[in-house]
């Protein structure tokens, strides 16, 4: 396991940040601690096989993304030694707000499902999606992509309003062919965001 730097979470029964580690997701990880592992939480609810990503089978998401090296797959290491989420990005993706431009995309992304309070009473930690998310603002940043990142989301009110917050623009509605819709973070906002967290003055 290759861990990529040390991050803080938030944990959701006392609001108080915690230590965790951003690793490289290999397969053999996702096999062993997210596949066949985060959906049988008997303490979820019956709406969890509802969730659209409860039938990802992450070994095969990170054996797609393992022939590129332009292709990442990362996840979060608590120190309860559980992945609390997980990642797939690329960074060969072109902007569509910014013609000519760099973009990372973010293909897969999800949270643990023992952290959605929506499944479950008692969460465990808080802003994991934010957390990984921010992760692809900073590689895209560090990449020379200006933090510009793009993505397709669900339709859901809650993920949209997830995307907008963070200031991610409509690019394209594709809804009547995917069901998803197109998103990207643009320079601006990505700027912002890291000026926010203070890893830009």
């Amino acid at each position: 396991m290759r861990i990529l730097k040390h991050i803080q979470i938030l944990r959701a029964d006392n609001n108080q940040t915690v230590d965790a580690q951003v690793v490289t997701l290999t397969a053999d990880l996702a096999r062993k601690m997210i596949d066949g592992i985060w959906w049988n939480d008997s303490g979820l609810s019956a709406a969890s096989q509802m969730e659209r990503d409860s039938h990802w089978i992450w070994e095969d998401i990170v054996m797609d993304y393992s022939n590129n090296n332009l292709h990442e797959c990362i996840a979060i290491l608590s120190q309860e030694q559980y992945l609390e989420g997980a990642m797939a990005y690329r960074l060969d993706a072109k902007s569509k707000i910014e013609i000519g431009k760099g973009s990372v995309y973010v293909g897969w992304l999800a949270t643990a499902p023992r952290n959605r309070n929506w499944l479950t009473n008692n969460p465990f930690h808080k802003g994991i999606g934010t957390v990984l998310l921010y992760s692809a603002v900073i590689e895209s940043y560090q990449s020379g992509l200006g933090g510009r990142i793009s993505l397709q989301s669900l339709p859901t009110s809650s993920t949209v309003q997830f995307y907008e917050n963070k200031g991610f623009v409509r690019t394209d509605w594709t809804q009547a062919t995917t069901g998803l819709i197109d998103y990207e973070l643009p320079k601006s906002a990505a700027i912002t965001w890291l000026k926010k967290q203070g890893d830009l003055p």
